[in-house]
């Protein structure tokens, strides 16, 4: 690995002059990542605005597993060729979904730690880019595979994708939306486009039933580990960890409607069927729709993943065996088997981040240090742990 150092002095006012630093690897110049502040717009307003039509994708522009961020690509919220930064992605959501900086942070951080390159701080929403190069030294193989790669974040029981050992597990599949479509007409309730069109709590329990007994039994490599678990429930993600339904944690009954969703209109606070077709299928924003009406965060998220998953409580954190039944993962050690979200994030760092990361220098360490600081912040967990997890992979 080759690297280079270049040292600049910049001449300041009253004469006094500082160091600044570029660092150079295998040709790529590193870039420090930063957390964006919080917005101080946190209200609702009409999205897209006319500064972000929707574009259809080129033929080379990358796409991939999570319907929102196909939607901010298409949109221009991010680069339109599917190739963007931390910073960029922070930003789009807190501007066109109202979330709350953590809640984003928190979503993008497993992606970026487990298919990204750290240095340049790119990473492609899709598969591989010739515009994200591999880490310096093809420390994690020669290729950075972007965020529809199976196993390290993206994985099983996708609301619209196949599991990648069964099929295409980064486009968008009609025939399990149907079948989602069919559980939402026996599960939505009433609303302003018609019969069983709004829908509630009680019709993504069936969803996720149907995703996750259809996969379980089709795919003898089915898995939905600790890192995982959380994203099934919050229906579709990612890792970016991707959460798009998001409740209100002050109403208590397994039928209400998502009124606080990521998704729903901020002006009737519904998430309607057509609402989610423009996301999932079409992955543009609905005609006449406006963003939440406060910051979504990721307390929110929480309630919502705990009340979806005690509507399924037959499915937690496992695997298929050699027969095809579905078996319990031994659980994090202590003091990481406190919670859920303190096992993930162990789990996300141990298992699912390649740990040449832990060897990082200069900048690369800096940034590496950044996105780990950010999940175990979020995660309530007493310590952290430094990446471990394979390589080229």
């Amino acid at each position: 690995m080759k690297l280079f150092t270049s040292i600049s002095l910049l001449l300041l006012t009253g004469g006094s002059a500082a160091l600044t630093v570029r660092e150079v690897q295998d040709g790529q110049t590193g870039v420090l990542m930063v957390l964006p502040p919080r917005q101080t717009d946190t209200g609702s307003k009409p999205i897209p605005d006319p500064a972000h039509p929707y574009i259809a994708p080129g033929p080379n522009d990358q796409r991939g597993p999570c319907p929102a961020m196909n939607t901010l690509a298409n949109h221009g919220y991010v680069s339109r060729n599917g190739i963007t930064t931390f910073e960029e992605m922070i930003l789009a959501g807190q501007e066109a979904f109202n979330m709350d900086q953590n809640l984003i942070a928190g979503m993008i951080v497993p992606n970026f730690l487990a298919h990204g390159n750290l240095f340049t701080n790119k990473i492609s929403i899709g598969g591989i880019s010739p515009f994200v190069p591999p880490l310096p030294g093809n420390i994690d193989g020669p290729a950075t595979l972007g965020i529809a790669k199976h196993g390290r974040v993206e994985g099983d029981a996708s609301l619209s994708r196949s599991d990648a050992f069964i099929g295409d597990n980064r486009n968008f599949n009609q025939t399990i939306w149907n079948t989602n479509l069919e559980e939402i007409s026996q599960f939505a309730v009433d609303g302003p486009d018609g019969p069983n069109t709004v829908v509630n709590v009680q019709t993504f329990i069936e969803i996720k039933r149907q995703n996750i007994e259809s996969d379980q039994a089709l795919n003898p490599q089915f898995a939905m580990p600790l890192r995982r678990y959380n994203a099934v429930f919050a229906a579709p993600a990612v890792a970016l960890g991707q959460v798009f339904f998001l409740v209100n944690p002050t109403a208590g009954v397994t039928n209400r409607n998502f009124d606080t969703s990521l998704f729903s209109n901020g002006t009737t606070n519904l998430l309607t069927k057509n609402i989610l077709n423009s996301f999932f299928e079409h992955q543009t924003f609905p005609a006449h729709w406006f963003r939440a009406s406060a910051p979504v965060v990721a307390a929110t998220t929480g309630a919502f993943n705990a009340e979806i998953a005690a509507g399924l409580p037959q499915w937690f954190p496992g695997h298929n065996d050699e027969n095809g039944v579905f078996v319990a993962d031994p659980p994090a050690p202590a003091p990481f088997n406190t919670s859920i979200a303190c096992g993930a994030y162990w789990d996300q760092i141990v298992n699912g981040t390649p740990g040449s990361l832990a060897n990082a220098t200069g900048i690369l360490k800096q940034n590496v240090d950044l996105l780990n600081g950010i999940l175990f912040a979020g995660s309530k967990c007493s310590q952290s742990v430094e990446p471990a997890g394979p390589t080229y992979v």
